[in-house]
């Protein structure tokens, strides 16, 4: 059907006239009409043959490449190749995805110099896919899932040969008002990340108020009212993995001391929203139209001894909206306590060990902290950003006490599917005897598929 819809459209305009019907008329009463009909059909019908070739073509190609599975589904692939070479000047947590600076960690190193650091990487590259199946259950089912290539690029040693990494994996049952996750995603109380092409294995403000580790995780959503212009108000809550990223003093080999209470972790939110399709949106592209407010709690168990279990609580609230003319704001803020497990919390903090003897576990930590980033859209192929996030720890055993992070991004797709990006971000963290600064630039060229 599709096919002779193409067929039709491509003869008519084929055969459309091409002049004026008043100049046809006019140019009859001094030429031989008969002629020159005959050579403009000729000449139309030429030009439809070339369309249907190229209509034939397209559609051939468009066939040969669909992904089916064997349950006859089909799967949409999508892909990001790209390089990232990146300078950074001043000692920081991680070269190629800095979260925060440290003191300069040179040895013999000449004094007064500032430490720079060089280096090309495709361990940011992404493969993804997704499918989407009607009437499961009275419900649709919509299942994907995300790779990167950051696997123990966090070493001491990283590997020289990226290595795969799931990142996320999730199933969706989607109803008229409820919908049901299972997988891998970020904390249900921070499930929204800064644009960003240079901070993919790691997301930009990781340090400085973004929660962002990928957890196992059961999420239930409920629509509990509608009104006009697409508002709604939604009640979430997820049962999760519980991680804290820390081991036992007396067992550093054993289980994460989040594991080891025996509990899961649990998280509730209050979202309202208003605005068409939103889950439909990239999660990385600017809004034109939509407003997001979310309200969420944290609450998991830490067994740093075999006689000790702690708690781990977070309020947080997050937004995302539109400002209208190709502008967009979006940010989190929480506080909480003994958070690492979330991503980055308290600058990678769970204790503060200043003056506490080795054998000792230290003083748990809570902490403030949060990020905003506005950007903006004005021509189809750029998209341009500034944000800055921040992250205070309270607790004098601390050996980092606040990180300060700003980051300037912009990216550019000239054609289809070239990208170019550049990004820049600055850093500036305090620690126990003094504050420390870095920089890191990232210039990224790939291709998206």
């Amino acid at each position: 059907m599709l096919r002779r819809v193409l067929v039709l459209l491509a003869t008519l305009v084929a055969l459309w006239p091409s002049t004026p019907l008043l100049a046809q008329q006019r140019d009859s009463t001094t030429r031989d009409s008969s002629g020159l009909s005959l050579d403009s059909l000729a000449a139309r019908l030429a030009r439809t043959d070339a369309a249907l070739r190229v209509l034939q073509q397209q559609l051939a190609t468009e066939s040969s490449t669909q992904v089916r599975l064997r349950s006859r589904i089909q799967l949409d692939l999508s892909a990001r190749l790209i390089v990232n070479g990146s300078l950074t000047t001043g000692a920081v947590s991680n070269a190629e995805v800095p979260g925060f600076a440290l003191p300069a960690r040179i040895p013999n190193a000449i004094p007064g110099t500032t430490p720079r650091v060089f280096g090309l990487s495709m361990r940011q590259s992404l493969l993804g896919a997704s499918a989407s199946v009607d009437s499961i259950a009275g419900a649709t089912l919509l299942a994907d899932f995300e790779l990167d290539f950051f696997s123990r690029a966090l070493d001491a040693n990283p590997p020289l040969f990226p290595e795969p990494r799931l990142r996320t994996a999730r199933v969706f049952l989607v109803w008229p008002r409820t919908e049901l996750m299972l997988g891998t995603d970020t904390p249900l109380i921070s499930d929204l990340n800064p644009i960003s092409a240079a901070g993919v294995g790691i997301p930009v403000f990781a340090a400085a108020g973004n929660l962002w580790n990928w957890l196992p995780q059961l999420r239930v959503s409920r629509t509990v009212w509608s009104g006009p212009a697409d508002w709604s108000l939604a009640v979430q809550g997820a049962v999760m993995s519980p991680n804290a990223s820390d081991r036992a003093v007396a067992n550093p080999q054993g289980a994460d001391i989040g594991q080891a209470s025996g509990r899961p972790a649990f998280e509730s939110r209050l979202r309202l929203r208003g605005g068409e399709a939103l889950d439909e949106r990239p999660a990385q592209g600017v809004w034109s139209s939509g407003f997001e407010l979310g309200i969420g709690a944290h609450r998991s168990w830490v067994r740093p001894g075999a006689d000790t279990l702690l708690r781990s609580t977070a309020i947080s609230a997050d937004l995302r909206m539109s400002l209208g003319h190709g502008l967009e704001l979006r940010g989190e803020a929480y506080q909480g306590r003994l958070l690492r497990g979330l991503g980055g919390a308290a600058i990678g903090q769970n204790f503060g060990t200043l003056g506490v003897p080795a054998t000792e576990t230290g003083v748990p930590l809570s902490n403030s902290a949060g990020w905003m980033q506005l950007n903006a859209q004005w021509h189809p192929s750029w998209i341009t950003g500034l944000g800055c996030g921040t992250d205070r720890v309270h607790g004098s055993r601390a050996d980092r006490r606040r990180n300060s992070a700003c980051a300037a991004h912009a990216s550019w797709r000239p054609l289809q599917p070239l990208l170019m990006t550049v990004e820049y971000r600055r850093f500036a963290t305090r620690f126990a005897d003094g504050l420390r600064r870095a920089g890191h630039w990232n210039v990224g060229f790939g291709i998206d598929l």
